[in-house]
This record gives structure tokens, C-alpha cells and sequence, in this order.
């Protein structure tokens, strides 16, 4: 059983709060660049206004300490740890049951589903450029995987690398798959009138639509 995890606080504090478990004391300049080589490719990517909001809520609430370092030449940066009593907090929200659904945010998959508004010149290098940056992540992943592979103290971030890796592949099979469709559809028109949404995503795929 786990204990009572803190519901004032937001899932992307706790994230924050899981980076300063792993990684030790960090300063929020240090987090966000953590986020932005990590935790971005499949949760969140923190603007910096976000991460010192988060670390003053966890400061507050005890589950971070945070001390002022001086700097030659810079100005002087604040670092934060993790407590015990942010410890235990995380360990309860991480053993939360039952977890929340995956969420899909896809801007591509958003155009595509309104692709009868798109000019299809427009259309195509926006796939385009999703390939591109799939097979930029993909070659990213399979690189990272190559140095971790064998240290036992990455197997959990292994673990997440590999869903990355097949993400990735997924969006290029996906890419090619609406590149051959729209092939195969000939030359488009943004002219054309749309279909309705029902047509264009399947019966009932709109607005919790339940209609036999």
C-alpha cells in the first residue's frame, strides 16, 4: 500500500520532483535542460516560468530545500534537493492506482484530420517535415540506446527509450501511409468542400457521437 500522494500539486511538479530524486540537486536552469533532453519526447517539455513556479510550490509545501551559490561572473543560482517528506510524496504519487490515461496531442494528426482545408502542396511538406524529425528522433534514440545498453542502472530509462524508438517508427509508417494514400487520391483542392467530420474520421469518432 501506498501513502496519501499530496493532490494540490500538479503531475508536472511531480515530474520535476522525480527529475531532483534521480539526479540529485539541480538548479531550475539545470532542469528544464534535463526536461528538454528527456522527459519532452514523451510527457512534457517546461517553459522556465513553469519549473520555478513548480519549485516554489515544492519548497513551500517541504518537499525541496533550496540554497543560494555563488558565481564569479554570473549571477548567483539557487540549487534544490529533494527531501524525505518530497521523497515519500513522490514514491506515493508514483504508486497511484489507477494512472491516468495516455493523452494525444498530435498537431499532425490534427491537420490531417481537417486535410480538405489544406492546400495539398501545404499538406505534403508538412509530412514532409513530421518524417524528417521522426527519423531525427529515431536515429537520436537508437544512439542513446547503443550507449546505455548493458548498464543495469538504466533499465527503466531503457525501457522508455524503447517506446520512444517505436513511436518514432510508428509516425514514419504512418507518414508513408498517408503519403500513398494522398498518391493514390490524386491531385487535391482546397476548394473541394469538406467531408463532414463522421465521413472523415468514422462513424461516431466526433464529439462522443454513439449513433448505431
Amino acid at each position: 500500500m501506498s501513502g496519501e500522494w499530496n493532490r494540490s500539486l500538479s503531475d508536472n511538479a511531480y515530474a520535476l520532483l522525480g527529475l531532483l530524486g534521480v539526479l540529485g540537486e539541480r538548479s531550475g536552469y539545470e532542469l528544464k535542460k534535463v526536461a528538454d533532453q528527456s522527459i519532452r519526447y514523451f510527457y512534457w517539455s517546461p517553459s522556465r516560468s513553469q519549473v520555478y513556479r513548480a519549485l516554489h510550490q515544492l519548497e513551500r509545501l517541504g518537499y525541496v530545500t533550496a540554497r543560494e551559490v555563488e558565481q564569479e561572473s554570473l549571477p548567483d543560482k539557487r540549487l534544490y534537493r529533494i527531501t524525505p517528506a518530497g521523497e515519500s510524496a513522490l514514491r506515493a504519487w508514483l504508486a497511484r492506482r489507477p494512472l491516468p490515461p495516455d493523452e494525444i496531442r498530435s498537431p499532425a494528426t490534427l491537420v490531417i484530420f481537417f486535410g480538405d482545408l489544406v492546400p495539398r502542396e501545404v499538406l505534403l511538406e508538412q509530412l514532409h517535415d513530421l518524417r524528417q524529425r521522426a527519423e531525427a528522433d529515431l536515429a537520436r534514440f537508437l544512439e542513446i540506446e547503443s550507449r546505455i545498453a548493458g548498464d543495469p542502472r538504466a533499465l527503466f530509462r531503457r525501457l522508455v527509450l524503447r517506446r520512444g524508438i517505436a513511436d518514432a517508427r510508428e509516425t514514419i509508417a504512418w507518414v508513408d501511409e498517408v503519403l500513398a494514400a494522398l498518391a493514390q487520391a490524386g491531385p487535391g483542392s482546397s476548394d473541394a468542400p469538406p467531408a463532414q467530420p463522421e465521413t472523415a474520421a468514422g462513424q461516431g469518432a466526433v464529439a462522443g457521437d454513439e449513433r448505431p
